[in-house]
């Protein structure tokens, strides 16, 4: 009885430390039991089938299931718990700031720190302000401030470089661990390493995580890894990442085991980016209505709508970086079964007509569709996997609305899926693009419409 007594008061108690052995089985019980009990009430309640990796890839989506996500939030309560609890415990025992266990609330980059912390050993010296022993990593880098500050910049591309590859060319998967891991693992690789032999102030330590960061930017141009279109965008998540995996490295600078985190860094997100191949979801739908009003009544607008004559040149600076816009759009036949194509900068989109409801509502399929964009590169010609099927249309529709005095409200909307993680991060420029599209083919159709009830 005594022996329970004092499992229990080292694990539920805030005072003392817990080692990394009871840290890692403690967290997979936890784990375990709550799959268990989600499971149990999901299939019971909401006839649904909950699976494990579905806690571990934040990209599920609970939107049209609100009731279940509220459960799940409410169970998890206890759990949350504690995990912190256990974590601030663990983080003690490492010698490492405790507040760091707010990490334990980061997608993603809860798992990496998870593992992390449940491989290095205790700490085995209370003076937290002592610099931590030397080992093979940091015998290689200088004792000199700028030439320390290159070494650990330089030094961290090479690794994050492989690790990029392997999951874009060999997993073929643009996920959390490549837009969220990468650069948490760099912004905080380059600091322990800089910071092997002095402890350095915050300021430098941002510094030396941006550059290192511009650095493996600038290798995936020359390397012609991706163009600058994709990477432009990456960077918006990729740098506030860079810059939180920085300061956890400034914190975690001059404990124990700081020498002994790159390594263990490295691995742990290596084997995420594995996990989450092996466990990848179905990409998540998406849908962007657009609207615009029109002077011309509905019959004249959907002639406008099955089929439009070539649209001017391109005067959006958007379009002239890449992207794929409309130029032109024909259709075979009326009615159900019809196939339109609408020809894109890119190639056609083939459409195969799946609602008609003469002059109110058009939808379409999309069976075949062109790549979403030409790379900006300092090649000729570059094709990163992501053009291949990461980002695909499925239907679309117009919807016309008679609003009186010869008006017509027209809407157009696209679906889409988006097999890029986070998902609800790419959704934004998603969304943004495919609006842009809209409208240039929706004021094409307005301008076409007018001028026709103009002439009549």
């Amino acid at each position: 009885m005594e022996q329970v007594k004092d499992i229990c008061r080292q694990l539920f108690s805030w005072q003392g430390d817990v080692g990394r052995g009871v840290y890692a089985s403690t967290g997979f019980v936890l784990f375990f039991f709550k799959w268990n009990l989600d499971r149990i009430l999901s299939g019971y309640f909401f006839s649904i089938t909950w699976l494990p990796y579905q806690y571990l890839l934040p990209d599920i989506d609970l939107q049209d299931k609100k009731d279940l996500g509220l459960m799940l939030s409410l169970t998890a309560l206890p759990f949350i718990y504690l995990g912190i609890l256990l974590t601030v415990k663990r983080l003690r025992a490492i010698g490492a700031p405790t507040f760091l266990a707010g990490l334990f609330f980061v997608p993603f980059i809860n798992l990496i720190f998870f593992m992390v912390l449940s491989i290095l050993p205790n700490r085995k010296i209370e003076n937290t302000d002592e610099l931590p022993p030397p080992n093979w990593v940091s015998r290689f880098v200088p004792l000199t401030i700028w030439k320390s500050f290159l070494f650990s910049a330089g030094t961290s591309v090479l690794p994050c470089l492989l690790l990029l590859l392997t999951a874009v060319q060999l997993l073929q998967n643009y996920g959390w661990g490549v837009f969220v891991g990468l650069p948490f693992v760099q912004g905080m690789l380059t600091v322990l390493l800089h910071s092997c032999h002095h402890r350095r102030s915050y300021i430098h330590c941002i510094l030396l995580a941006l550059s290192a960061c511009a650095m493996l930017a600038s290798c995936i141009l020359l390397l012609a890894i991706e163009g600058v279109i994709c990477l432009a965008m990456a960077t918006c998540i990729a740098l506030p990442i860079c810059i939180l995996g920085a300061s956890v490295g400034y914190f975690i600078q001059a404990t124990y085991h700081a020498n002994r985190m790159p390594s263990v860094l490295l691995l742990a997100l290596l084997f995420l980016m594995g996990f989450e191949k092996v466990d990848s979801t179905k990409p998540i739908s998406f849908a962007v209505t657009s609207t615009i009003e029109v002077n011309a009544p509905p019959q004249t607008v959907w002639q406008n709508v099955v089929s439009f004559s070539e649209l001017p040149p391109v005067e959006d600076w958007l379009f002239k970086t890449g992207l794929a816009y409309p130029i032109r759009a024909k259709i075979n036949g009326t009615g159900v079964g019809a196939i339109r194509h609408c020809e894109f900068s890119t190639g056609p989109f083939v459409e195969p007509i799946t609602i008609w409801n003469e002059p109110t509502h058009l939808r379409f399929g999309v069976t075949s569709m062109p790549q979403p964009m030409q790379e900006w590169t300092f090649y000729k010609h570059i094709h990163p996997p992501h053009l291949d099927g990461y980002f695909k249309t499925t239907q679309g529709e117009f919807r016309l609305e008679s609003i009186g005095n010869g008006q017509t409200r027209l809407h157009g909307t696209t679906w889409y899926q988006n097999d890029l993680s986070p998902a609800h991060y790419w959704k934004i420029w998603s969304d943004f693009l495919i609006h842009r599209i809209h409208l240039r083919v929706l004021k094409h159709v307005k301008h076409l419409s007018e001028k026709n009830g103009f002439d009549h």
